[in-house]
């Protein structure tokens, strides 16, 4: 797994480097950076990123300016905001600027693994500290469902899936870990209302996208 790590408090980092290295499974390559324009110029230079993991509140420029910044340059990345704050007007803010999790900095070191997971797996994750209802209640998004939520690499998964070929023919042939092809897979199915490769792959074919 690659994951983007963007904190302006290097202490953090290191933290948060040290869980993902204990608690993931397999090999794991943090990219770090201090900033959003750090963490835009990391995201544009390394478009094998699987998740990234920022901060909501970093110099330089407005949490969802970040946001919509890390979207255009790396539309294919799962993006988990991590922030200090649990209002739910920043929650909201932050996931209908794109993000697809939001793990508040007091959760535990396993909430943020499972929100990970969770947004690898096409939903999206809210820290157990974040009051759900309260979000809502500010109008926030809902987990988006269907072939629109598919994201471009998701989409070249899916051709080749339809093509017949195994996750690790496609791993080779998208220069991607088997891993996240796996989860490519399972976002998919997700997105699709399918339960398996041979239904995403018959499905594919009547898809206009």
């Amino acid at each position: 797994m690659k994951v983007l790590l963007a904190d302006d408090h290097a202490l953090f980092r290191d933290g948060v480097r040290l869980v993902l290295e204990s608690l993931v499974d397999g090999p794991v390559e943090v990219i770090e950076a201090a900033d959003f324009t750090q963490a835009i110029a990391e995201a544009k230079a390394n478009p094998d990123l699987d998740v990234g993991l920022v901060d909501l509140n970093m110099p330089g420029m407005d949490g969802s300016q970040g946001i919509e910044g890390l979207r255009r340059a790396a539309p294919d990345l799962y993006l988990v905001m991590v922030s200090g704050s649990s209002d739910p007007r920043d929650v909201r803010r932050a996931l209908d600027a794109g993000a697809q999790g939001y793990i508040a900095k007091a959760a535990s070191s396993r909430a943020m693994i499972d929100g990970i997971r969770s947004v690898l797996s096409g939903e999206t994750y809210l820290s157990p500290l974040i009051d759900a209802a309260e979000v809502a209640a500010q109008g926030g998004v809902q987990p988006p469902r269907g072939k629109a939520v598919l994201t471009p690499r998701q989409r070249d998964v899916l051709q080749m899936l339809s093509q017949g070929k195994s996750n690790k023919e496609i791993a080779r042939d998208l220069k991607l870990a088997e891993i996240t092809v796996k989860l490519h897979v399972t976002a998919i199915l997700r997105a699709l209302g399918v339960e398996n490769r041979t239904q995403a792959a018959i499905l594919a074919g009547k898809i206009d996208y």
